[in-house]
């Protein structure tokens, strides 16, 4: 199978795009009102807590659907669109990119050359979330196509009205403003005479 073809997965994805935004947006939501979020110290224990409320979260929304089925594998969920395209959920990077174990099953799961599930023909990607510079609020939730470590195409699923702005940053004062460090030599009246 080749490369993911945006043009083939962008309108499959987008007939539940709400869905999605949805899961991903309340998942988030209910990390940020558990009582963990000041309590578990690694990033790890975060990003499985909000995949496991995004699945529940999206396999509810999804369950009644007819073009959407659940593949469950080995502690995954992927889901199969119009039996063409399958995506699962991740955290990723400004680039795109996810932080993945390095299973054969992860893997195989961006090199197109390989027959998953027994779907040769789907077209692979992921669907992510992305978190603001200070991991307060998620700032983008995109499709992904990889082909291999590579990221071949991207594009968000949030109008830029939904895109959380950057916070903005203050300038920085310098340690020592510039008129204590630079002295002005004034010079009198008569010294300037004098000096002609």
């Amino acid at each position: 199978m080749p490369i993911p073809n945006q043009a083939v997965v962008k309108p499959i994805i987008d007939e539940i795009r709400d869905e999605i935004v949805a899961a991903i947006h309340e998942a988030w939501d209910d990390w940020m009102a558990s009582d963990y979020v000041a309590v578990w110290r690694c990033k790890r224990s975060r990003a499985n807590f909000v995949w496991e409320q995004i699945i529940d979260r999206a396999h509810a929304a999804l369950l009644s659907l007819d073009n959407v089925h659940f593949i469950e594998a080995t502690e995954t969920m992927k889901f199969l669109i119009h039996d063409q395209v399958l995506f699962r959920f991740k955290k990723a990077d400004d680039a795109g990119r996810t932080a993945n174990v390095a299973t054969q099953m992860a893997m195989a799961f961006h090199d197109h050359d390989q027959d998953l599930f027994g779907l040769p023909e789907v077209q692979r990607v992921e669907v992510v979330y992305k978190l603001n510079k200070l991991e307060t609020a998620i700032a983008d939730i995109c499709v992904v196509a990889r082909d291999g470590d590579a990221v071949t195409w991207e594009y968000s699923l949030l109008d830029a009205g939904d895109v959380v702005a950057p916070l903005p940053m203050p300038e920085p004062e310098p340690a020592r403003p510039a008129a204590k460090i630079v002295k002005l030599k004034v010079v009198s009246d008569e010294r300037k005479k004098r000096d002609k």
